[in-house]
């Protein structure tokens, strides 16, 4: 008897590997594109849910990225950017400085799990903002995240536990899911583009009414934020609304004191957490004492990233309010100065301060007038914002290479460009991929 063996239909996998093999690569390109931007709208999301999250979810964003970048690099964002000498210069003295370091391997050890946590993501990111329906989904993602996490701030309040890992309160404040207070931080950062929630109900005519719509949509989120008690958090946050404020309404310059006149009142007479009597108790002035000492041993070169600890060490110094493992300073300036010495300070600052300046000026140069309809300079403007709140917040807290504060950072920066980049000089849908009009057809 013969050997005969049914016909079997070759598995979904199967099929689906040879109708990617047998397409166009800019059919290829579009297809990694999209994988591209769900799963980075997919970490934004679950970022707060767990290191396995925070870990996991960049490295398929780069392992998409790479796709998208080899079979559709011609029509990318990155190949369109004019400020890519910005990320040469300044990824270089990262490697520089840990290369020529008090210690490179310990410096290779801080650094190296940022590479994909934080270093790549504004070329992730950027890639996932190239028109108007893009950047909607992308503030949906850190409202839902704003959202989801506040309701478990707000659960930790009300039973003095968070419901997703059971932190409890710490030391009066809140921590929501990230086990720490410093989550207040990380809900200014999420917040700042959330608030484009409010160019999306064009329904609502009034600005302040749209405001007070997006506040109650986002009050779980506010109130994570508010009871964090995170300082810098709070100053991020007012930069940005300072900024969103100035960008939209254009006030007279006179109106620019306004914010300075409440934040001296708020620092001399507001909740003590941020009264000017408990930042000269702050433990951060012993640490600036001993940066200032780091920093005249090696003004011009510095010790090497993440060197602040053994550098202080080095020089006898014994810390008296902080734990003597701390590694630094709680000012990623200050840290800048430790670690790369002056010249590298520079370097850094026209990186972070180069790219502040050149969306500013783009935005405020094309963000549409009071009525006009909504566009990409609009959306572009609240993550402008963002990168502000992170610079801000860098005065005072954490360290530089706090993954998943760089993390949300650098990815606020990418979108940032993308809808600056694709607003200015849309990509032309290349020959093979399906057009703008087809891919808006439901």
């Amino acid at each position: 008897m013969s050997d005969i063996r049914p016909h079997t239909a070759p598995s979904r996998v199967t099929t689906a590997l040879r109708t990617l093999r047998a397409a166009p690569d800019p059919q290829k390109a579009e297809w990694a594109r999209t994988v591209l931007f769900w799963l980075f709208w997919l970490s934004v999301v679950t970022f707060s849910l767990g290191q396995a999250f925070r870990e996991v979810g960049p490295i398929l964003c780069l392992i998409a990225l790479f796709a998208y970048h080899y079979w559709g690099y011609r029509q990318s964002t990155l190949r369109r950017l004019p400020l890519k000498w910005l990320f040469v210069a300044f990824y270089g003295l990262i490697c520089v400085k840990t290369a020529l370091s008090l210690d490179p391997r310990q410096s290779l050890v801080y650094v190296l799990p940022n590479v994909w946590k934080g270093f790549a993501l504004p070329f992730v990111a950027m890639e996932c903002a190239r028109d108007m329906r893009d950047m909607r989904r992308l503030v949906r993602a850190f409202a839902l995240a704003a959202i989801f996490q506040g309701l478990d701030g707000i659960y930790q309040h009300l039973t003095g536990h968070d419901l997703i890992k059971g932190t409890p309160i710490m030391y009066g404040r809140l921590t929501g899911s990230m086990t720490t207070y410093r989550v207040g931080d990380y809900m200014a950062l999420i917040l700042v583009p959330a608030f484009a929630l409010w160019t999306m109900l064009p329904q609502i005519r009034s600005a302040w009414r749209r405001a007070a719509v997006v506040a109650l949509i986002l009050a779980p989120g506010i109130h994570l934020w508010i009871f964090a008690q995170a300082r810098s958090g709070y100053l991020g946050v007012a930069a940005a609304l300072f900024l969103l404020w100035y960008l939209f309404t254009r006030p007279k310059p006179a109106y620019l004191l306004v914010p300075t006149g409440i934040g001296i009142l708020a620092a001399l007479f507001g909740p003590q957490r941020i009264t000017l009597e408990t930042a000269m108790r702050d433990g951060r002035l012993e640490l600036w004492d001993f940066a200032w000492q780091v920093i005249q041993a090696r003004p011009l070169t510095g010790w090497g990233m993440g060197m602040f600890g053994p550098a202080f060490k080095a020089l006898g110094l014994q810390p008296v309010i902080n734990p003597p493992s701390i590694q630094h300073p709680h000012s990623v300036y200050i840290q800048f100065l430790v670690d790369t010495g002056v010249v590298g300070f520079v370097i850094a600052m026209v990186f972070l301060f180069g790219m502040l300046a050149w969306g500013l000026r783009r935005i405020h140069r094309n963000i549409p007038r009071s009525g006009a309809p909504y566009d990409m300079w609009t959306m572009a403007a609240f993550f402008l914002a963002g990168w502000l709140c992170y610079l801000v917040e860098a005065l005072f807290a954490h360290d530089f290479l706090r993954s998943w504060w760089m993390a949300v950072s650098m990815g606020h920066l990418g979108v940032m460009i993308g809808a600056i980049i694709n607003a200015d000089t849309p990509p032309a849908s290349p020959v093979g991929a399906p057009s703008r009009e087809t891919r808006n057809i439901p």
